[in-house]
């Protein structure tokens, strides 16, 4: 037995591992199997520690989502409230674009603007209608004699009548007389175009309804 034990690990060969002693054996065998334990932990372990990192980056993901979901939600109310009043502001502003029936109207309503304020009529005339975008425009070029306060009283009526009108190209030229000023300007009234397609209200807080612009 000690010979065994003392045997020379240089006297035993692989190709001969059958015949080595039974400790030579076992020693071998229980060394092997270390090893490959060894190894399947440290793979096992790998594996295990990348899908750990993999997790713990994917809760940061979904916690950074879900904050700016819960952010969002906060303030959904608010954006419904507001898309609510945009909506109204458009429909308010769709009534006040008059009808072909309200035309002749409107010219008599500038008429009597002008005759209120002591304003002597040079022309009123209409000019061709236009399309711009889902509104169609009206031109109405206006001359009108007097003097600087009338006329000032005059324009802020046509600004203030309840149809959609707004002012445009205004050229205030002196003259001899009595009435020492001529006052030549556009005014632009809107209708809604049939065939155009209903404007969307934007979807940020409204702000106040403006006229159209070209």
């Amino acid at each position: 037995m000690n010979m065994d034990l003392s045997m020379d690990l240089a006297d035993l060969e692989i190709a001969e591992i059958g015949a080595w002693p039974a400790v030579a054996k076992a020693a071998c065998f229980g060394i092997l199997a270390t090893t490959v334990l060894a190894l399947g932990y440290v793979v096992a372990v790998a594996d295990k520690r990348a899908a750990l990192a993999g997790a713990e980056q994917r809760e940061v993901d979904l916690r950074r989502e879900f904050d700016e979901l819960a952010k969002t939600a906060a303030g959904l109310d608010t954006r419904r409230a507001g898309l609510a009043e945009a909506r109204a502001a458009l429909d308010e502003m769709l009534a006040r674009l008059p009808v072909d029936a309200e035309v002749p109207g409107l010219v008599e309503d500038i008429s009597r603007a002008a005759l209120d304020h002591d304003l002597v009529i040079d022309r009123i005339e209409l000019g061709p209608e236009r399309l711009a975008g889902f509104h169609r425009e009206l031109p109405i070029a206006i001359g009108v004699v007097g003097d600087y306060h009338d006329i000032g009283g005059f324009a802020g009526d046509i600004a203030g009548l309840s149809r959609l009108v707004t002012l445009h190209d205004f050229d205030l030229t002196p003259r001899s007389g009595p009435r020492d000023l001529e006052l030549a300007i556009e005014a632009r009234t809107y209708r809604y175009a049939e065939n155009a397609p209903r404007p969307h209200p934007p979807a940020g807080p409204p702000g106040q309804p403006m006229p159209p612009r070209t």
